[in-house]
C-alpha cells in the first residue's frame, strides 16, 4: 500500500506542480493583475460563498462513494444511477440556495449573475469530483490524477489565448464562463471513461436506496460544510464588513493564491489516502505504517515550504503582484503557516473518513466556526485582512491538533508511532535558519529562500522524517 501511495503521490506532484502551477501564476495571477482590485476581490468573495453552499450539491456523496467503492468495488454499477439522480436533485437545491443567500447578503444585478455563473462551475466541479471518486475507488489512481488537472489545462488554453490575443476583452464574467466550460469538458471525459466500466440499464429507483445513500453521506456532508465554512467565511466577511472590502478581499485573495497553490498538493495526496485507508480498514489490516509515512511526508514537507514562504513573504508578493503592499505580505505570512495545519488535517481527516469516524469530528468543526467568526469580528476592525489571515491560522491549528489527538484516541493508535518530537525539532531548526539567513546572509532573497528550503530537506532526511532508502524502495 505504501508503494502504491508513493508512486501515485509522485504523479500527483508532477502533474500539479506543472499544470496547476502554470494556471495559478501564469493565468489566474495575470487576470488579477489586469483587472481592478475590487473586481477580483468581489469574485473571490462570491467564490467563497459558492464553496460553502456547494455542500448542498455534494451532500457528502463524493467521500462516501470513495470509501464505499474502495472497500466493495462491485457496488459501483449498482449505485451509480442513484448517485446521478441525487446529484441532479441536489443541484437544483444548490442554485436556489445561492439565490436566496446571495440576495440576503445584499448582492444585486450583475453580482447575482456572476454568483450564478460561479455556482454553475462549482456544480460541475462537484460532479467531476464524484466521477473521479469512482476512479479512485476502483484503484485507478493514475487516471484520477490525470483528470485532476484537465480543467486547468482547458483554462490555460482558453484564458491563455485570450490574454495573448485580446486582453482588453477580459472580464470576471468571461473568466468564470471559461471555468464552466472547462469543468463541463472534464465531466464529459470522465463520463465517457466510466461508461466502459458499467453495464448500463435503466434502474428501478427505490426510495429506500436513495435515503440510504443520503444518510451515508450526511456525516461527510456536515464535516465538509463545517470545514469549508471556517476556512472560507473570511473572504465574505472582509468584502461585506470592511470599508473598501472588495479591494481588501483582493489582497487577501492574492495571499490565498499562494496557499491554494501549495495546498493543492496536500489536498490531492489526501484524496489518494482516503481510498487506501478504506481498503486497509475493509481488510482489517494495520493502518499505522501508512499513517506514519503520510504524516511525516505531509507535515514535514509542509513545514519546509511554509517556513520558507512566510520568511520571504514580502519579496514574494512584490514579485508576483503589481498592487502588492505591506498588508499583502502580512496576509501571506499567516496563510503560509496555515499550510502546516491543513496538511495535518488532511492526514488525519482521510483516516477518520475512511474508518467512518469523521462524523464525530463535526462538534470540533462547529467549534472551529465559532472561533473563526468570533475572531474575525474582533480582528477585522482592528487589523483588516491580515487579522483575518491570523484568525485562519489560529482556527486551522486548533482543529488540526484536536483532530489528530482524537484520531489516536478513537482508533487506539499509539501516539509514538508518529515522530512528533522530530517534527517539532524540524520546525525549530527551520525558524532558526530563517532568522539567521535574513539577518546575516546577504545573498539576496531568492538565493536565501532556496537555501532555506534545501537545508530543510537535508534536515528532514537527517531526522529520518523523509527516509531516502524507504523512498527508493517504494519507487
Amino acid at each position: 500500500m505504501l508503494s502504491s501511495f508513493f508512486r501515485n503521490a509522485v504523479l500527483v506532484l508532477v502533474l500539479n506542480l506543472g499544470v496547476k502551477g502554470v494556471y495559478l501564476f501564469a493565468i489566474e495571477r495575470t487576470v488579477q493583475n489586469l483587472l481592478p482590485e475590487a473586481e477580483y476581490g468581489l469574485y473571490f468573495s462570491l467564490l467563497g460563498l459558492g464553496l460553502i453552499l456547494q455542500i448542498i450539491a455534494d451532500a457528502g456523496l463524493q467521500l462516501y462513494n470513495s470509501r464505499t467503492i474502495s472497500g466493495h468495488r462491485q457496488l459501483l454499477a449498482k449505485y451509480f444511477p442513484y448517485f446521478l439522480l441525487l446529484k441532479a436533485v441536489l443541484g437544483g437545491a444548490f442554485f436556489l440556495s445561492l439565490l436566496v443567500v446571495g440576495y440576503a447578503l445584499g448582492y444585486r444585478g450583475a453580482e447575482i449573475g456572476l454568483l450564478l455563473l460561479i455556482g454553475t462551475g462549482q456544480l460541475l466541479n462537484s460532479l467531476v469530483l464524484y466521477l473521479r471518486s469512482n476512479l479512485a475507488g476502483l484503484g485507478r489512481y493514475a487516471l484520477d490524477s490525470a483528470f485532476s488537472v484537465l480543467d486547468k489545462l482547458c483554462m490555460i488554453a482558453g484564458i491563455g489565448a485570450l490574454l495573448l490575443l485580446a486582453p482588453e476583452r477580459l472580464s470576471m464574467h468571461l473568466f468564470a464562463g471559461t471555468q464552466v466550460l472547462s469543468w463541463l469538458i472534464t465531466a464529459v471525459g470522465l463520463a465517457v471513461l466510466l461508461r466502459g466500466k458499467l453495464r448500463f440499464r435503466w434502474p428501478t429507483f427505490r426510495a429506500a436506496t436513495l435515503w440510504m445513500l443520503l444518510r451515508g453521506g450526511a456525516p461527510y456532508a456536515l464535516a465538509i460544510l463545517l470545514q469549508t465554512a471556517y476556512s472560507r467565511t473570511d473572504a465574505i466577511m472582509i468584502e461585506r464588513l470592511l470599508p473598501g472590502g472588495a479591494e481588501a478581499a483582493g489582497h487577501y485573495a492574492a495571499g490565498y493564491r499562494l496557499l491554494d497553490a501549495i495546498n493543492t498538493v496536500g489536498w490531492l495526496l489526501a484524496g489518494l489516502l482516503l481510498p487506501m485507508y478504506a481498503r486497509l480498514h475493509a481488510r482489517r489490516e494495520d493502518v499505522t505504517e501508512l499513517l506514519r509515512f503520510s504524516v511525516h511526508l505531509l507535515v514535514g514537507g509542509s513545514l519546509i515550504v511554509a517556513v520558507a514562504v512566510a520568511t520571504y513573504a514580502a519579496p514574494i508578493v512584490e514579485l508576483l503582484y503589481d498592487f502588492a503592499e505591506p498588508r499583502t505580505a502580512r496576509v501571506l505570512f499567516f496563510l503560509a503557516l496555515t499550510f502546516v495545519a491543513q496538511c495535518l488535517n488532511y492526514a488525519y481527516g482521510a483516516l477518520l473518513g475512511a474508518t467512518g469516524l469523521l462524523g464525530r469530528m463535526n462538534y470540533v468543526f462547529a467549534l472551529g466556526i465559532l472561533v473563526n467568526v468570533a475572531g474575525n469580528l474582533w480582528a477585522l476592525p482592528r487589523y483588516g485582512a491580515a487579522g483575518a489571515a491570523a484568525v485562519t491560522l489560529l482556527t486551522q491549528s486548533f482543529v488540526a491538533l484536536l483532530q489528530a489527538g482524537l484520531a489516536h484516541r478513537w482508533l487506539a493508535l499509539p501516539a509514538g508511532r508518529v515522530y512528533w518530537g522530530r517534527l517539532a525539532l524540524l520546525c525549530a531548526l527551520l525558524v532558526g535558519m530563517g532568522v539567521l539567513l535574513v539577518r546575516y546572509a546577504g545573498l539576496g532573497w531568492l538565493a536565501e529562500f532556496l537555501l532555506l528550503g534545501g537545508s530543510g530537506v537535508v534536515v528532514a532526511v537527517g531526522l529520518r522524517l523523509l527516509d531516502l532508502r524507504q523512498l527508493l524502495t517504494l519507487r
